[in-house]
């Protein structure tokens, strides 16, 4: 589908121009009166207060409150031009290998759009980083040569907070905490889990699982919660178990499940990869899918296409995340740290041949 024009409010015009104010120091400490800025911006006083409050909620100033002025948090020193740097660096725990297709393709478009800018892309792969943050080697890595923003990919809560305390260009690929200031593109994998619970438990399941890594995105772990909150509250079963990508072999842990009492009768596997796995075990020992044990993955690869049968999945339009994220990487690149945005993609959900009712 065709990009289609899209209306600018004039609260968002006043946002910007506000912005650009701060930024070339047109106020020194505090932004005018209200009345003042009314009349400078002939704008009404109901649209300047939504517009400081985005401000306020994006940390750019702070509220005053009877009658005393807004006072300017930030403070801008010399703002990187296109030419000081011309490298986007994607962060993240996982080698470029694992990725599964559709974070190719993500990868793939926001490179087409950065290089379309004269920009590079650069994968930094650090998993110690993720397993035990360090301030100081986040630092060194921010600090490397032409770096010109960054795209996080699967960020901690420590990682996101030292990106917004230092007040430096990242893009979040995924959900943010706290309400920090920092722009958000993710795919809606809350969204997958509520309507996943309520598709099992209204095919008649009530034991449930689901499997998740022990490192994974801020969006599973809420994910995974909330299918488990969206079962029990539908009446089933529902429980949450966890796996260490590199020490704990899946076929283990699937053994363990298969032998609990009441057996699982349902899984929902937030990993593509590790749906197979699942599969192939639950066909090893004797349980027929979806016959005997229904099977979702919450994320997409082409591999699940090639199994029997086909597993179902909530697809991600890669390409779209992918193109959104290098939006708003160049936004930050040309015009700096501006408007905070929050953009959910909602996966569609492909049934695949491994979901039946419970008998």
């Amino acid at each position: 589908m065709s990009e289609v024009p899209r209306k600018i409010l004039i609260h968002d015009q006043l946002v910007s121009l506000i912005r650009d104010g701060i930024r070339k120091k047109r106020w020194d400490g505090h932004l005018p009166s209200e009345s003042e800025l009314c009349r400078d911006f002939q704008v009404s006083k109901m649209t300047l207060r939504k517009a400081l409050a985005q401000l306020a909620a994006e940390k750019w100033i702070e509220l005053g409150g009877r009658g005393k002025r807004h006072r300017i948090q930030r403070r801008f020193g010399k703002l990187r031009t296109p030419t000081d740097a011309r490298t986007i660096r994607v962060l993240t725990p996982f080698r470029f290998s694992g990725w599964s297709s559709p974070e190719h393709t993500l990868l793939d478009s926001v490179t087409e759009r950065v290089e379309r800018s004269g920009f590079r892309m650069k994968v930094e792969h650090h998993p110690r980083l993720f397993e035990r943050f360090q301030a100081a080697t986040l630092a060194r890595l921010d600090a490397l040569p032409d770096t010109a923003a960054w795209v996080l990919c699967y960020s901690t809560p420590q990682i996101q907070k030292w990106f917004a305390s230092h007040n430096r260009p990242a893009v979040v690929a995924g959900r943010v905490v706290d309400n920090l200031p920092l722009t958000s593109i993710y795919p809606d994998t809350e969204a997958g889990a509520r309507h996943a619970a309520g598709l099992l438990v209204g095919r008649g399941h009530r034991e449930l699982v689901y499997l998740r890594a022990k490192v994974t995105s801020i969006g599973e772990l809420r994910a995974s919660e909330l299918f488990v909150a969206e079962a029990k509250r539908l009446g089933a079963s529902a429980r949450l178990v966890s796996y260490d990508r590199a020490r704990e072999p899946i076929s283990k842990l699937m053994a363990e499940l298969l032998l609990s009492r009441p057996v699982p009768t349902a899984y929902y596997v937030g990993a593509s990869e590790v749906a197979l796995t699942v599969l192939c075990h639950l066909q090893a020992t004797g349980f027929r899918v979806p016959r005997d044990v229904s099977l979702i993955a919450g994320w997409d690869d082409y591999h699940l296409d090639l199994t029997y049968p086909v597993i179902a999945r909530y697809r991600t339009d890669g390409r779209l995340l992918g193109r959104r994220i290098g939006d708003a990487v160049m936004e930050l690149v040309d015009h700096g740290l501006g408007r905070i945005r929050t953009i959910p993609i909602v996966p569609e959900f492909v049934p695949g041949g491994s979901v039946a009712a419970c008998k």
